[in-house]
């Protein structure tokens, strides 16, 4: 089962032709590392050195990106509902949207590679990612103002955009539901009419539970799904499972994590946990159930099965 496309999908990317100045780095090395690293997303010949580079600038890059998307969307429409705001930013974290900015300030051109990485979105959305990661690494914590403000000016007017976008779009659908937001479900409502305006989307249903040792001890169980998920792809030939994470929005012990698996370019199952690694797990074993594998039973062949044999042996024996 596909996921349905996001209603910003058919608005095309708006355009601006105001000049952008790309950020010079001081730290030269940090900068050819950061387009050398870029590798990796085609060719298992890149250093490890480099590709965990580009993991942990696009992790820093994420981080930031959401942050001050999140701060000027909320600062730019005050009166504007959650709703509202996670649809707009939904299409500021687009890969198609990151890569047009990495476009638009010429990311792609310093890519030292010889195949035609400017067509790629996924690869240069990355890049754009890595690159912001990559500016924080150099100014720091004390230039974070720097980094506000170079990226929410740039930001700002595709916001606006959007927020005109999505105006038209809820006018033309006034009947469609929310966007579906990942947020704990409480005590049921008392009324019919309380139910009525509570939109709820069972596939986030979950309770809150806290960070205990029998969570831990949970997460430690359900973490072979992902495994034997692994397993199965590679047997039957399959890419690699992927995973796509969502929040709710809220910190601390409130916090839920939805987590969705893709195989062979299908979303087949979701999850929701207090944390991103045990909503993984859980998503893992419910697309197993899906596939039709079951993991207690996953067959054990060569020198594994001549131990469990010889183990069942000797315990007839005794």
């Amino acid at each position: 089962m596909s996921a349905a496309a996001p209603w910003y999908a058919p608005i095309p990317i708006p355009q601006f032709n105001t000049p952008i100045a790309r950020y010079d780095f001081n730290n030269k090395e940090l900068e050819q590392l950061l387009y050398a690293s870029v590798v990796h997303e085609q060719s298992f010949a890149s250093s490890p050195e480099q590709r965990d580079t580009f993991e942990a600038l696009t992790w820093v890059g994420d981080s930031v990106l959401r942050g001050l998307t999140t701060v000027l969307l909320a600062s730019m429409f005050p009166a504007s509902k959650k709703n509202v705001l996670n649809d707009i930013r939904q299409a500021l974290e687009d890969k198609a949207f990151y890569a047009h900015l990495s476009r638009r300030l010429g990311l792609h051109n310093r890519i030292p590679l010889t195949y035609q990485a400017g067509e790629s979105d996924r690869i240069l959305s990355g890049l754009f990612t890595a690159y912001v990661g990559a500016i924080q690494r150099e100014l720091g914590t004390d230039g974070f103002p720097t980094i506000s403000g170079t990226f929410c000016q740039l930001l700002r007017p595709y916001a606006e955009a959007y927020k005109a976008h999505h105006d038209t779009h809820i006018a033309a659908n006034p009947h469609l539901p929310p966007t579906p937001i990942i947020s704990p479900i409480s005590a049921a409502p008392s009324s019919l009419a309380a139910q009525q305006q509570q939109h709820v989307f069972p596939i986030f249903q979950t309770a809150i539970t806290s960070d205990s040792g029998a969570a831990k001890l949970r997460r430690q169980h359900v973490s072979v799904y992902t495994s034997r998920l692994m397993e199965y792809a590679a047997k039957c030939k399959l890419p690699q499972p992927s995973f796509m994470f969502k929040d709710n929005g809220c910190q601390g012990a409130a916090i839920q994590w939805c987590a969705t698996v893709n195989v062979n370019g299908s979303d087949i199952a979701s999850a929701v946990a207090s944390t991103k690694l045990e909503a993984k797990h859980l998503a893992s074993k419910d697309a197993l159930q899906a596939i039709g594998s079951n993991v207690p039973t996953w067959p054990i062949n060569g020198r594994r099965q001549k131990k469990l044999m010889a183990r069942r042996a000797g315990s007839m024996l005794h």
